[in-house]
């Protein structure tokens, strides 16, 4: 009788002691990206510089425009922001494809898709609405090497050789080099191992007053539900015989961050509302940071006045 039921319902049961068990669930502990989200990041903010910049444009499609203070902005034009793209786009892994097809991908829009990571997606298209293009950018600064994103560092590196007389232009603030590491990952992370950062162009010495200015720009942008990563870069006169991290990631010089964000599904609100008067207690667990669950939550309807937000730390 049960199982009749539930076919009502369109639910198919193969074994009935499965629904005994979700019956005595209390609480459903989910994952944030693509399931609360729709695991379709887009950069809408970045900071280079000490200049904030805002992205227009939504999902794969690379058509949008930069702006600063409302007025619009010509990155190629800006030595900071064109760094900051470039690098966003060589240290990674994801490509951007035209597609005859009207809808592609997960959550693709009309004609593009992402192959690969989704954060890492969202990178390619701020760079390609910006006017960089991934084999362009192969072409100029050939990848020589990688270290691999891991969960231990929260960061990846690649290292490049600079060929053309376009990313030599751009790695002027570094003076002539052969060779040039890009790094991208958590922010924090990414400052405490910087020296220096660019401004206007030229290296300046990444003071304390400079590192708590980029801490507070993460911070205000995680605050607004955004995904933050930081982008830094090294010059190298001579590559490595076996480069490994200890070796190319540190005197960084900080190059920017760029801001995403992942919008909610649509649908997640009425779930939750159903799972309360369900008598369900509802827990997200996350690996975003803080302030960036905070705001997701609190737009979902997740954070409850008397709802508790606890780090990894916290809990252990």
């Amino acid at each position: 009788l049960g199982m009749r039921r539930m076919i009502r319902h369109h639910a198919l049961i193969r074994k009935l002691p499965a629904v005994e068990t979700l019956g005595c669930a209390t609480v459903v502990c989910t994952d944030k990206t693509g399931t609360l989200t729709q695991n379709e990041m887009t950069v809408v903010r970045a900071w280079t510089g000490g200049k904030s910049l805002q992205l227009s444009g939504e999902g794969y499609c690379p058509q949008g425009t930069f702006a600063r203070d409302g007025a619009p902005f010509a990155v190629r034009d800006d030595a900071d922001a064109r760094l900051l793209l470039q690098g966003a786009l060589l240290c990674n892994d994801a490509r951007l494809d035209e597609c005859a097809d009207e809808r592609v991908g997960q959550g693709g829009r009309a004609g593009w898709r992402i192959t690969g990571d989704p954060t890492e997606g969202a990178l390619v298209v701020a760079a390609a609405k910006g006017g960089y293009a991934r084999d362009e950018a192969n072409a100029a600064w050939p990848r020589v090497q990688e270290i691999p994103f891991d969960s231990e560092r929260k960061r990846m590196s690649t290292l490049h050789r600079v060929d053309a007389e376009a990313a030599r232009a751009a790695l002027a603030a570094l003076g002539a080099t052969p060779f040039v590491v890009f790094v991208k990952g958590a922010p924090d992370v990414i400052v405490e191992l910087c020296r220096a950062q660019v401004e206007d162009g030229r290296l300046v010495p990444l003071d304390e007053a400079r590192r708590a200015v980029l801490l507070e720009q993460n911070r205000d942008m995680a605050r607004s539900a955004l995904r933050v990563l930081a982008v830094a870069c090294c010059p190298l006169e001579v590559l490595p015989e076996r480069p490994g991290a200890a070796d190319i990631e540190s005197n960084l010089v900080f190059v920017g961050l760029l801001g995403m964000i992942d919008p909610p599904r649509p649908e997640i609100v009425d779930a939750l509302r159903r799972a309360r008067e369900a008598g369900l207690k509802s827990v997200m667990v996350t690996g975003d940071y803080r302030e960036t669950a905070e705001a997701i939550a609190r737009d979902i309807g997740l954070l409850t006045p008397d709802a508790q937000v606890l780090s990894g730390a916290e809990i252990e």
